[in-house]
């Protein structure tokens, strides 16, 4: 069995991500193009060598639909030969992406796999790819009327629920 190791790491720089902010005149595909056109010069990578390019993205809308990890691969230059796929998990999309990456190296199907995640927050803010639609309709509605709570509420309420305190919690993650 494989083992997967990250090699590196690389990210562009961030700004408040807002309509009109520090990026928002970047287009998402060189974006993400920049970094990983970057990352395989800094590691010396043969980008023919690449199995596969596995993005997340949250708001596949716009600009960053239609698979921007393969669109991304080709504008870093990338032989027309290299896949890309792009996920979305949500706020887990970028680490979905890595746990896909990890589990193709192990069972043995790459050996060299991108794993990556792009959101151009200036043009695409959060809930921009509901199009001003309630997204849940009536299948969440139904089943919890009360509603549902975003992530940071959650994590407090679950944290109460079972007396998890702050020390142990950031001593799990780390």
């Amino acid at each position: 069995m494989s083992t997967a190791v990250i090699v590196d790491a690389i990210r562009t720089g961030s700004g408040k991500g807002k309509p009109g902010g520090a990026l928002s005149s970047f287009h998402p595909v060189d974006l993400l193009g920049t970094v990983l056109r970057e990352l395989v010069a800094r590691n010396g990578i043969d980008p023919v060598l690449i199995d596969d390019v596995i993005a997340g993205c949250l708001a596949q809308v716009g600009e960053q639909s239609v698979n921007i990890a393969r669109n991304a691969a080709l504008a870093a230059g990338f032989p027309v030969t290299v896949p890309g796929t792009t996920i979305d998990r949500q706020c887990g999309s970028s680490q979905q992406a890595a746990t896909f990456a990890a589990q193709g190296i192990i069972a043995g199907m790459y050996d060299i796999v991108i794993a990556c995640g792009v959101e151009q927050m200036s043009k695409f803010p959060i809930n921009y790819a509901t199009l001003g639609q309630d997204p849940w309709g009536t299948f969440v509605h139904e089943r919890f009327p009360d509603g549902l709570v975003g992530q940071g509420i959650s994590a407090e309420l679950i944290a109460s629920r079972w007396n998890f305190s702050r020390e142990e919690l950031d001593e799990f993650s780390a």
